[in-house]
């Protein structure tokens, strides 16, 4: 089986189940920016007043004046492709003003850590093909105004979203079927559950509730932070999938094998292995 080839399957599902959470996300979320690579690759762009409030911004990669300071992400496809083909996605929404030794300290394979340009840069990757679950990269360059991001794949709940439109803050109701209409009296929002359970794995808030930075150097923490929010839900949804196996195994069920489907046999092993 060539597990290089296999298209990822955790990153669609997690941003399935993220619009159930926040409901029509193209309200609260900064519009995606098109480019020569429109459909490829994905932009945010913010700015942030130093005083715990944010907007969407135009996508002109400028600094900001005095206490404000922006913030610009590239979201790379998930896919088995050459560096080279990486390279040319950030060249063509982030030159100019970026010049070539800015593009390849961001996209380079490997750790850096240094100043390039008069900025700060950083790149954190692990190995493996681009389009495994278990492959993760970020990089970072850093100014005393503004912070430019790349990521491998999304990272959810990176971004930032009114506070009022969290579900954590609403009062939750049961999912009942066999209430029909009923369940719609006394007001509270039904939670279903399968969006349930995907909240009790996650060991951090939604995307609304992240507070707001005041500083360029809030904005790296948080950025680095929800990347290791990330990291934990995928360890977590792999050991579920191992306690399962174990514990069918510990059952002595010999029927498990034959209970699933070969593509379901895939995934798992995929999971497993990438």
């Amino acid at each position: 089986m060539d597990l290089a080839h296999e298209e990822p399957t955790v990153d669609g599902e997690a941003e399935e189940m993220d619009r159930e959470l926040l409901g029509d996300t193209h309200l609260r979320e900064p519009p995606l920016y098109s480019s020569h690579f429109q459909g490829m690759v994905r932009q945010k762009a913010y700015i942030f007043d130093g005083h715990g409030n944010f907007y969407n911004k135009e996508w002109d990669l400028a600094e900001g004046r005095d206490n404000e300071f922006c913030w610009y992400h590239v979201e790379l496809p998930k896919v088995n492709e050459k560096l080279s083909q990486s390279a040319q996605y950030l060249i063509g929404v982030l030159c100019p003003p970026l010049k070539l030794q800015d593009i390849l300290s961001l996209v380079s394979n490997g750790p850096f850590c240094g100043h390039v340009d008069g900025a700060l840069v950083f790149r954190v990757n692990s190995p493996g093909p681009p389009s495994s679950d278990f492959t993760f990269r970020i990089a970072a360059r850093v100014t005393e105004n503004s912070v430019i991001t790349v990521s491998l794949g999304r990272v959810p709940r990176l971004g930032f979203s009114e506070i009022g439109q969290s579900l954590l803050s609403e009062i939750p109701r049961v999912d009942n079927p066999y209430l029909g209409g009923e369940q719609k009296e006394g007001g509270g929002i039904v939670i279903k559950e399968h969006v349930l359970e995907f909240l009790l794995t996650m060991n951090h808030s939604e995307e609304a509730d992240n507070p707001v930075p005041k500083s360029v150097s809030n904005l790296v923490v948080h950025i680095l932070d929800t990347h290791v929010d990330h990291l934990q839900d995928i360890v977590t949804k792999l050991e579920m999938d191992l306690d399962s196996v174990e514990l069918q195994m510990d059952k002595g069920d010999s029927t498990w094998g034959a209970s699933i489907s070969t593509s379901e046999r895939e995934v798992f092993f995929k999971r497993l292995v990438c």
